[in-house]
């Protein structure tokens, strides 16, 4: 959990009632359970959620975990307004200068943690999965959009 202190603020209290898993390239993250001691002599092939993954030597958060804990980020966290966002998601790529040090991000709009993004220096890069925005979701993201401007 020391990454994610150092990287975005999350504090390791957060994770306090959680167990870690590493498998290959993925760490996991599964609930804190007495029962599970039953089962640890069983092979296990995935368990939990993907927390963070190795692409090459860094490590990357995945877009599942910031939505679940990124509200306990307190740095590295990318505010997007609505149009950069679609920008984002439509292009992969968005330049401007962000607030924050190079390296994966917390990406959020309107209140509301989206995901993992890659901050290079007047770069924010995607790494939200490919099937994450369907028309569907932006529709109820810009309703969200609606009822806070009224």
């Amino acid at each position: 959990m020391g990454y994610l202190r150092h990287r975005f603020g999350i504090s390791r209290a957060v994770f306090s009632n959680y167990y870690l898993y590493k498998r290959r390239r993925t760490i996991w993250l599964f609930s804190e359970d007495d029962r599970l001691r039953d089962l640890a002599s069983l092979q296990v092939e995935a368990v939990g959620m993907p927390l963070l993954r190795w692409v090459g030597t860094y490590l990357k958060p995945t877009s599942v975990a910031l939505q679940l804990f990124g509200a306990h980020a307190d740095k590295n966290v990318v505010n997007l307004t609505s149009d950069q966002l679609r920008d984002l998601v439509e292009k992969k790529e968005i330049k401007n200068e962000f607030a924050g040090s190079s390296g994966y991000v917390i990406v959020a709009s309107n209140s509301v943690i989206i995901g993992c993004a890659l901050y290079l220096p007047g770069r924010l890069i995607s790494q939200f999965s490919r099937h994450m925005f369907t028309s569907q979701t932006w529709e109820y993201f810009l309703q969200e959009r609606k009822i806070d401007e009224e």
